[in-house]
């Protein structure tokens, strides 16, 4: 889902960071995005230089650190409670307190998501579906 939602990002020249848990996952994601935006080159509707400038628009990040500037995250992890709580009390440490939190579940309650955080004011839903 991440990697959907990063792909959306960059075609609508959005910067995204991409954060993930190790290397191997990162990679991933990126060479995912690579072949969702070369896809569209493929087919005609996005020419090579909209698709480099696309790409360029990605960095893709293994620490919470590198998310300092953002103004906003996009948590995209699998639905578990645990997972996304101790992922927004991550976010809260490093992310400006103007950053946007927004959690891409679609069965979590965003109070339960914010529980173990003190910004539960800047946390939102933000449900992305193909």
């Amino acid at each position: 889902m991440g990697s959907g939602i990063a792909t959306a990002l960059i075609l609508s020249n959005i910067y995204v960071v991409l954060k993930e848990i190790n290397n191997e996952y990162l990679l991933k994601g990126i060479k995912t995005i690579e072949a969702n935006v070369q896809g569209l080159v493929s087919k005609g509707k996005l020419t090579a230089d909209k698709a480099d400038k696309a790409l360029s628009m990605l960095k893709g990040v293994l620490d919470y650190s590198d998310l300092k500037d953002v103004d906003m995250v996009i948590e995209a992890v699998i639905e578990n409670v645990s997972l996304k709580q101790a992922i927004f009390s991550e976010l809260e440490k490093v992310c400006p307190s103007h950053c946007i939190l927004a959690t891409n579940t679609s069965s979590i309650d965003l109070n339960i998501v914010g529980a173990k955080t003190s910004s539960q004011d800047r946390i939102v839903g933000a449900h992305f579906f193909r």
